[in-house]
């Protein structure tokens, strides 16, 4: 090994935490299959060499810790997720592509995307204001939500969230696709995970069921050409389904903010977030959790994160006496109920980007969303 690497792998040891002897087989931190092996054994790590040297970015190490794991020897352990994972027998055997270029200036609009995004007439058009943090959101209430489902043999292989913005696209977070298993499959029209029928009584009495939920192939992936894995600035892709969504009642896109009037946002701005990630109690959800968070000034989430990082492509929100970021998986949406066109529609503004593993803590730290208004010129390029 060079003196390079070795000292990568020293800077390694001091991140993570020398543990037991237990078992080989562990979890990754999105959930996925991996190998508790010493880091000179893991791909992920000799990628880390070739990228960085030395020179470990703060959130690396960040990740580093969490992924120490009880190995086979009294040498630091890491849990490296499997660079092949069992396949389900229902979906694709070829791997996802993923693209990183980009059609032109990422700060240009597309002219054809923005015409392709103003042709859905009826985004946005569903839901009910009426809601507070942190409590199960109604039987179709937000029906661009999206699960992204990838290639694992875990139990539950939907480890990040995203939205529905065409009847093509789902918007999520980079960090959901880069260095994670491949994304096969996205569900939309999913309410509570652990039923096969979602239903709900009204007034007591009458019982109301949704169609079933529907799974699309992904045919690929675009990812922000100025994302780099482990930072959290540009942290937005857009996946391309294989087939048309053809809109029904609780699947339908989300508003994007395409024109001038929905752009417009006051400072301390009140938004949604929702998602299946973990509840206050640290429990993963079954069924789709919301709550409210509030627009913050980018200083607030400077004081918590490194400030080099947080920039004008993030909106930094917290939640009043609220874990915030539970409800919201990594990759769902941030969103409002706000001016559109001629109506009032809700409209997508941010992505679930960093913050979530702080939920519990503190129950006044922000979370860092992507903001979709500072990156949608580069959105409306990978519309094809």
């Amino acid at each position: 090994m060079g003196s390079r690497s070795a000292l990568l792998f020293t800077a390694i040891l001091s991140f993570v935490m020398l543990e037991a002897v237990l078992s080989q087989s562990c979890f990754t931190t999105v959930g996925g299959a991996g190998q508790c092996v010493p880091p000179s054994e893991c791909a992920f790590i000799q990628k880390l060499i070739e990228v960085y040297g030395r020179n470990i970015p703060r959130q690396i190490g960040n990740q580093l810790r969490q992924m120490r794991c009880d190995g086979n020897t009294n040498e630091v352990h890491i849990c490296c997720r499997n660079e092949a994972t069992p396949q389900a027998s229902n979906t694709q055997t070829t791997q996802t592509k993923v693209v990183r270029a980009t059609n032109g200036d990422i700060n240009s609009y597309s002219r054809q995307g923005l015409q392709y995004l103003n042709s859905f007439t009826n985004c946005g058009n569903k839901g009910n204001p009426k809601v507070s943090g942190g409590i199960q959101a109604r039987l179709g209430e937000f029906p661009w939500m999206a699960l992204l489902k990838y290639r694992s043999d875990s139990q539950r292989p939907f480890f990040c969230g995203g939205s529905l913005i065409s009847d093509r696209h789902v918007l999520t977070a980079a960090h959901c696709i880069i260095q994670q298993p491949d994304v096969i499959a996205v569900r939309l029209g999913e309410h509570d995970l652990s039923k096969e029928e979602d239903c709900t009584i009204l007034g007591g009495f009458k019982r109301i069921c949704q169609p079933p939920y529907e799974e699309y192939e992904v045919d690929r992936v675009h990812v922000h050409p100025n994302y780099v894995h482990g930072q959290i600035n540009y942290d937005l892709a857009v996946v391309r389904l294989k087939e048309q969504v053809r809109p029904k009642s609780h699947i339908q896109p989300v508003c994007l903010p395409i024109d001038q009037r929905s752009q417009e946002l006051t400072f301390n701005q009140d938004f949604f977030i929702a998602g299946w990630g973990k509840t206050d109690k640290q429990e993963v959800s079954n069924t789709l959790q919301k709550a409210i968070v509030t627009r913050q000034s980018l200083d607030t989430c400077r004081q918590y994160y490194n400030k080099g990082e947080v920039n004008d492509n993030h909106i930094c929100a917290t939640g009043e006496d609220l874990q915030h970021t539970c409800p919201g998986d990594s990759g769902s949406p941030l969103f409002f109920k706000h001016h559109f066109k001629r109506t009032i529609r809700y409209v997508q503004y941010g992505v679930v980007s960093f913050g979530g593993q702080w939920c519990g803590r503190n129950n006044h730290q922000p979370g860092v969303f992507a903001s979709v208004i500072d990156m949608l010129p580069w959105i409306t390029q990978v519309l094809q």
